[in-house]
């Protein structure tokens, strides 16, 4: 009896090792195993998981033109800012409950990511109007419940079912489109996302997450997540244009008052290594500890998302749009030369097609801190606009592609730290620009010093300066982040 209570406590822990420790993405790191893990009975099978990263980033940027910032004009401009900090917890008192949280704050900088309560002396005074920096407000990035229905591996003798099936609830990352609109924060292959991955970011969703139920799975080779939401209310007043810089044709804009429900769903082949996917985190970048070479292809649907004015008046009665968008992409990350080398490639190539009603456009960056027109300048400006900010989203096509290289450990001579040099390119056309291309390219590294957990990278990334709805010239970006993931 001892002996079959010893081999079922046994078989469970390399269970529970397998699902926790490679849960949130695939640190990368051979020595991070259960983590801040707490087992609350003496097979853990009940168990609580606590997670904490934090992202910190130093960024030299070329100001688009005829920028100030604070009112003062600028042509680049040096920032400090904490990017991200998160601490989630997920647990299971039995096999068939799940629960997962997850709180933080973002973009905080010296003039961005603040809370308006945060106090006006050294957060620019009790007439100031721009951004705020200090006391970023801490909220709830997920909360979500599941039920397993048929569980990947079975209960009892642990093999792996042809196929499984959970259901869950709540404020909920299990969303459709591509890999990339699923993807881990903390183990991103070049130290962030072309944004443009999460199509409604903090429009109708929070952060990429919906309110909701949804299904996930594996049927055989096929890995799958299907989700029905309601998508946050968005309703921006319409617009009159004067004349004579009125359009064409109306522009649409964000407005989903009819409050009508979405539907999100991905699906992937995976030819080689299953990915876990007890959470709905996706990996960048397995750091040459998996081989994975995966196909899929999503969507996300809403009617009436969007509307656009039957002419040119403030007053003007509104047509509704419905939200499309496709995406079909490939992931790989590929190890090869032996375990004494340890070489990897990785690579990941994605294409979007949006349809948000007509010459839908969002421009947008990452913490573009209170940035405005410079007083007496007359030259060329972006029609994005000022600060770092540029096309990003909207009606029309993208095609996204990153690839990583992770060198051998042979040439540090050691198995701790690696060194991953990597480069991105990004193609858009948005339907408000007509058949003009934009463009963008990032080249960096990452050197791991544990994995995900502990690492610290460097990029220089470009961005299109739009003039006469072209892609006029380019301006770029020095980014160095450090990042810790306990």
């Amino acid at each position: 009896m001892k002996t079959k209570q010893y081999i079922r406590k046994i078989s469970f822990s390399v269970i529970l090792a397998l699902t926790i420790g490679i849960a949130y993405g695939q640190g990368g790191s051979p020595s991070y195993t259960d983590g801040l893990t707490i087992k609350l009975d003496s097979t853990g099978q009940k168990y609580v998981r606590f997670l904490v990263w934090t992202d910190f980033r130093a960024r030299y940027s070329e100001l688009n033109p005829g920028t100030a910032v604070n009112g003062i004009a600028k042509d680049n401009m040096l920032d400090f800012s904490v990017r991200q900090f998160r601490f989630a917890l997920y647990s299971q008192l039995s096999q068939r409950y799940l629960v997962l949280g997850t709180i933080g704050i973002d973009n905080q900088s010296f003039s961005s990511g603040g809370s308006a309560g945060g106090g006006n002396t050294g957060n620019g005074g009790a007439t100031f109007n721009g951004t705020l920096g200090k006391k970023p407000s801490l909220y709830v990035h997920e909360l979500w419940n599941e039920y397993t229905i048929v569980p990947d591996n079975d209960f009892a003798t642990h093999k792996r079912n042809f196929a499984s099936l959970y259901i869950g609830t709540g404020l909920h990352y299990w969303v459709g489109i591509s890999r990339m609109s699923s993807l881990s924060s903390f183990n991103f292959l070049a130290i962030d996302a072309p944004i443009y991955n999460w199509p409604l970011i903090d429009n109708s969703d929070q952060l990429g997450r919906q309110v909701g139920i949804y299904l996930k799975g594996v049927v055989g080779p096929v890995t799958y997540r299907w989700a029905v939401n309601k998508p946050f209310t968005v309703i921006t007043p319409a617009v009159a244009y004067a004349k004579p810089n009125a359009p064409e044709l109306n522009y649409a804009v964000d407005n989903n008052a009819n409050g009508n429900l979405s539907t999100t769903g991905y699906a992937a082949w995976q030819f080689f290594d299953k990915e876990n996917t007890l959470v709905p985190y996706t990996t960048g970048t397995y750091v040459g500890t998996k081989k994975v070479l995966n196909i899929g292809v999503g969507y996300y649907y809403t009617g009436k998302g969007t509307t656009t004015q039957v002419n040119n008046t403030a007053t003007s009665p509104l047509i509704n749009h419905n939200i499309s968008i496709w995406a079909a992409d490939v992931f790989a990350d590929l190890p090869f030369g032996g375990k004494r080398q340890n070489w990897a490639f990785t690579g990941y190539s994605v294409y979007y097609h949006d349809d948000f009603g007509p010459n839908y456009l969002r421009n947008g960056s990452i913490m573009n801190e209170n940035v405005g027109p410079a007083q007496n300048y007359t030259g060329v400006v972006s029609q994005a606009g000022y600060g770092n900010v540029a096309p990003i989203i909207g009606t029309g096509s993208s095609w996204f592609t990153q690839v990583g290289l992770l060198l051998p450990k042979t040439l540090l001579k050691t198995d701790v730290v690696r060194l991953q040099p990597f480069a991105e390119y990004s193609l858009q056309q948005f339907e408000r620009y007509g058949s003009s291309k934009f463009t963008w390219w990032s080249a960096g590294g990452n050197v791991y010093l544990d994995g995900h957990h502990a690492k610290i990278s460097f990029k220089y990334q470009t961005r299109p300066i739009v003039v006469n709805n072209q892609q006029a010239f380019s301006k770029g970006s020095y980014v160095i982040a450090t990042q810790v993931f306990l």
